[in-house]
């Protein structure tokens, strides 16, 4: 998997869940993204990556991160 969809598969796991949202709608997901220093790439082309590797799912046209995002962490669990 590309760096940038690690990234992106990252911050879907790091902004829902627990007190915040229970997804993440592409456009946060491309704002956050931008403030990253080291994403450079298309927001889209990286969540559809993040798709197809099983790190993020859709959920009614926004993004949940899966257990297999704590790969990308290694020594974390949720």
């Amino acid at each position: 998997m590309s760096e940038n969809a690690a990234i992106v598969a990252r911050i879907i796991e790091h902004n829902t869940g627990g007190q915040n949202r229970a997804t993440i709608d592409c456009d946060h997901i491309g704002v956050t993204a931008t403030q990253h220093g080291r994403f450079d790439g298309d927001i889209d082309d990286s969540i559809a990556e993040a798709l197809d590797e099983g790190y993020i799912e859709e959920q009614d046209g926004e993004y949940v991160a899966t257990e297999k995002v704590w790969d990308l962490v290694p020594g974390t669990t949720r």
